[in-house]
């Protein structure tokens, strides 16, 4: 199977800009954001009173 060398080269560049947005997001854990998240208020049970 025969693939024109324009096609491969898209193919590489696809690649290249893939893997670069994927490593220069900024959306790492961010401990602080996880506390903020495990601290919720949860309004009490209407029948018993007790969340």
């Amino acid at each position: 199977m025969k693939i024109s060398k324009t096609v491969l080269q898209a193919m590489a560049v696809a690649v290249v800009i893939t893997s670069i947005a994927a490593c220069s997001s900024d959306d790492g854990v961010n401990p602080e954001k996880e506390k903020s998240a495990k601290t919720k208020n949860v309004d009490p049970c209407p029948a018993c009173g007790m969340g």
